[in-house]
């Protein structure tokens, strides 16, 4: 199949939408703003009205520019976080309040759900998942790398996930936020769960868990990207290594690196284009949105080898031919588009199938990544040539 095909996506995925509410226009935003300026309307009002002293005027008048103050705050980041596209819905702001895990949760994956009184989830007595509906929840990733705790990954388990009697094994997506970032990013700005049930409903995309797991290596949201540090902490180790194994160790996933695509935003499909290349043995696909052409963190810029490393174009032209993988990245039409573009010709030259689409128009944000999202989904589906059957 051609690589640079059209690629169609269900229209409800096309502008980014899918499951945003009022949060995602300026709809709040102006009425905010409504609200300030009604309040200075009535404060000159009041102040016609009923002149008085200086003093108790400057008094009366702190009581209402307080307010107009704060709500014209309100209204201001009301705006940014629209244009960004990080919390485009309600649902969306819970998650990310609800970022850090409690404690860890054990999910039954070698044997069949037995229905009513299921370990599905420790604290369930029931079905978490439908015919039509996936869950999702946070859980506790155990970390083995230096200088990395145990860290929060958000998991998505598709529909009839704990149908009883259900054995069946599924491809997995690592979602990789950005920088800075947590795991909620996904689920709150890229609502990745809405798009993956909308392109299960279309046909489009098989059935498939998704992991989106901390790598801030603590609890900050920390700008840094997910790599390994020389003398610091192996980010990198814990994705590839722990995130993976925990997955393959816990859920019904298949564990074949033709059934693992790792994908990411910002630093994050900076770090997808990595792993996959670094770790071919690991993911067969990868599906990078707004990278870039070279590492910025401290300790890596200053480290010749580091930054070698952790090129992109450096791995394409020095490591093996012939790994059969797939990838596709997604860029704006910014400063960035370039390097996407070398990156995507250095790939195909190796022999890869990789496409390079660009979004005109786009900005480098969560609304650019849930855009884009949908279309990298589709486009490796195809390319790896799997259906609803496939899973």
């Amino acid at each position: 199949m051609n690589p640079d095909n059209k690629i169609d996506i269900p229209a409800s995925l096309e502008n980014g939408n899918a499951g945003t509410d009022l949060l995602a226009t300026y709809w709040p935003s102006i009425i905010v703003i409504g609200i300030a300026i009604l309040l200075v309307a009535l404060w000159i009002w009041r102040a016609r009205r009923d002149p008085d002293h200086a003093s108790r005027r400057v008094r009366r008048g702190f009581l209402w520019w307080v307010p107009t103050g704060i709500a014209l705050f309100v209204a201001v980041a009301l705006g940014v976080n629209t244009w960004v596209g990080y919390l485009p819905s309600v649902s969306a702001v819970e998650r990310w309040l609800s970022d850090t895990p409690p404690n860890p949760e054990v999910i039954s994956n070698k044997k069949p759900v037995e229905g009513t009184g299921s370990t599905v989830l420790p604290s369930s007595e029931r079905r978490v998942t439908t015919a039509s509906s996936g869950y999702s929840f946070l859980a506790t990733i155990p970390s083995t790398a230096t200088d990395v705790p145990n860290s929060g990954a958000w998991v998505y388990l598709p529909p009839d996930y704990d149908k009883p009697g259900n054995t069946k094994r599924y491809p997995v997506i690592y979602a990789l936020h950005g920088s800075p970032g947590s795991a909620a990013d996904w689920f709150a700005g890229g609502r990745i769960d809405v798009t993956l049930e909308e392109l299960i409903k279309s046909g489009q995309f098989p059935k498939a868990i998704v992991v989106a797991p901390d790598l801030n290596a603590g609890p900050a949201r920390r700008s840094t990207e997910p790599l390994n540090f020389p003398g610091g902490p192996q980010i990198e180790d814990y994705m590839v290594k722990d995130v993976v194994g925990w997955a393959d160790k816990t859920l019904r996933t298949e564990p074949e690196a033709s059934k693992r695509i790792v994908a990411g935003m910002s630093s994050g499909g900076f770090a997808s284009l990595i792993y996959s290349l670094r770790y071919p043995e690991e993911f067969g696909s990868a599906i990078s949105l707004l990278p870039y052409g070279k590492p910025y963190s401290k300790g890596i810029v200053g480290n010749a080898e580091a930054m070698r490393d952790n090129t992109p174009l450096h791995l394409i032209r020095e490591l093996p031919r012939g790994t059969k993988q797939t990838f596709f990245i997604g860029q704006d039409d910014g400063e960035s588009l370039r390097a996407a573009e070398l990156i995507n010709e250095d790939l195909r030259t190796r022999g890869d199938i990789s496409t390079m689409r660009s979004y005109p128009g786009l900005q480098h944000n969560w609304t650019a990544a849930r855009t884009m999202m949908p279309y990298g989904l589709v486009w490796t589906a195809q390319q790896l040539g799997w259906d609803e059957k496939t899973s």
